[in-house]
């Protein structure tokens, strides 16, 4: 049984395209030590990946504990893009927010956009399970 936010599809997605995120900044900003050492945690996270995929195709399902929230109904692929661009928005708003000089409404609009992308990730997360799911179980 996996368990949503800790190792099933979706906590792997997302740790993928964060993991990802920090290996591309940090190679922005020349801290080769940091972005090799992502590399490395990109490359363990695709081996996991693997290993789920492996056990679903395997035992034909894929169980996992869900959180409880209300969502939307999408396409699984459109989710999977949301919850991408929610990664990048929380990226974005944290260094924005630490870049310049910092002022109060700065803090403010960004701590609202991290507030919005980070409710907007647990849907996407849930509804990727949701729907992967599905179609593994044939429902």
């Amino acid at each position: 049984m996996r368990i949503t936010n800790i190792d099933n599809l979706s906590a792997l997605l997302d740790r993928l395209a964060t993991e990802r995120i920090k290996e591309y900044n940090f190679d922005r900003q020349g801290k080769d030590a940091e972005a090799i050492h992502q590399r490395g945690v990109v490359s363990e996270i695709k081996i996991k990946l693997n290993e789920l995929f492996r056990e679903v195709f395997e035992s034909n399902s894929y169980d996992y504990v869900g959180e409880k929230r209300t969502f939307d109904e999408t396409k699984l692929i459109d989710d999977v893009e949301t919850l991408i661009v929610n990664d990048l928005d929380v990226g974005d708003a944290y260094y924005t927010k630490t870049e310049g000089e910092p002022t109060l409404e700065k803090f403010m609009v960004n701590e609202a956009r991290l507030r919005k992308a980070n409710e907007s990730r647990g849907r996407m997360k849930n509804s990727i399970d949701q729907k992967f799911g599905d179609i593994i179980n044939g429902k």
